[in-house]
């Protein structure tokens, strides 16, 4: 994330193929049913957000180096009581570092979670490099299942290019800041916009409340239509997810506001984007844009957010319609193209995670209409 020039062209280049390989839709769809026992035996309100955050941080462990933290199952348990997720943000966004820490009992604490957990990474890595160097391996894993770790450690026996264990732990503990709270708080956001734009059977309900109020039926007709209607849960595989058209667009608009092809996950996508700050970077030479002239170390960044919201981009742009995303609807007819969605930014820093983030929601999203 904070890297430029060629070391930043490195590390793309080794990451990239893992991302592309993987896609762990198996292990996206056992975590549900994981999620699914753990809501049956909660007897109060559910906190929507806390349980995606906790469903996510499972998938993260499991697909980013194979580790189970069990948060879907134990919420108390030692991992969770750490939080190290924001614990890994102190160490990328080091503004007082450990001997400040200790004016601060708190942070103090913080560092020495942090220290925990990444030396946990560091036991991985070493013990992942002598399972792959001794062909040690689990031979009935299917190659879109394996952990990142792995596939990224493959891919330096296969000529990939090379990281060090450090950039290793560096890589793992961005991608654990930048994949959880996002997407957590997408699929929530999804789950919250379903959830109130359902069918409401009501004396005096006019027909246009009615149509819109209906798009909950809509996302659960097309999830029995791809997994079936037998009363147990079903784990989509990996063409089965293609296949989500309106539960795609349903993403899509809900990171539209809020901030992160189907209908209703590019919906949610676009209202709610759940990462509407992105990181600025420097202009390396004087450039004109629309007759402004940005001058040589300029700070720029896009502002997402308003983007998304303007409606000068989007009809009625507070309205949550996943229709917009439709083949031939609103998002491909306007000005500017894909340029007017950019939950995971764009171009050739666009989020490396953005396939396994709607991946998982589509995964959850489908199993849950079910």
């Amino acid at each position: 994330m904070f890297l430029n020039g060629p070391e930043w062209k490195k590390q793309r280049k080794i990451a990239n193929p893992a991302f592309h390989r993987s896609m762990p839709i198996h292990l996206f769809g056992t975590l549900t049913q994981k999620m699914f026992k753990t809501m049956d035996q909660m007897d109060s309100t559910i906190e929507i957000t806390k349980l995606m955050k906790r469903w996510s941080l499972d998938a993260l462990g499991k697909a980013g180096f194979g580790f189970d933290f069990k948060f879907i199952e134990d919420i108390n348990n030692e991992w969770q009581r750490h939080t190290f997720p924001q614990q890994c943000a102190v160490q990328l966004l080091p503004k007082a570092g450990p001997k400040a820490a200790m004016l601060f009992p708190k942070r103090q604490k913080a560092h020495k979670d942090l220290s925990r957990f990444l030396n946990m990474l560091d036991s991985i890595i070493v013990s992942k490099r002598q399972d792959l160097n001794n062909n040690v391996s689990n031979e009935s894993l299917q190659e879109n299942e394996k952990d990142l770790l792995t596939l990224m450690i493959e891919g330096e026996q296969v000529g990939d290019g090379a990281l060090t264990d450090e950039e290793l732990k560096s890589n793992l503990c961005a991608f654990f800041v930048a994949g959880h709270d996002t997407t957590a708080y997408a699929l929530a956001f999804a789950i919250y916009y379903l959830a109130v734009n359902q069918v409401k059977k009501k004396k005096g309900l006019s027909k246009l409340n009615y149509c819109n109020q209906d798009l909950q039926e809509k996302a659960r007709k097309e999830a029995i239509h791809i997994l079936g209607n037998e009363p147990v849960d079903v784990l989509p595989t990996v063409e089965q997810t293609k296949q989500m058209e309106y539960i795609n667009m349903v993403i899509k608009e809900h990171m539209r506001p809020n901030i992160q092809r189907g209908v209703i996950l590019w919906q949610t996508l676009r209202i709610n984007d759940p990462a509407s700050t992105t990181f600025p970077r420097k202009v390396c030479k004087d450039t004109e844009v629309a007759g402004i002239l940005i001058p040589e170390g300029t700070l720029m960044l896009v502002d997402i957010y308003n983007l998304h919201r303007s409606p000068q981009v989007w009809t009625n742009p507070e309205k949550f319609d996943p229709q917009r995303f439709a083949p031939g609807g609103e998002a491909e007819k306007m000005a500017g193209g894909n340029m007017a969605w950019i939950p995971f930014a764009s171009g050739g820093r666009q989020c490396i995670g953005m396939n396994f983030s709607l991946a998982e929601q589509r995964v959850m999203l489908s199993m849950l209409c079910k």
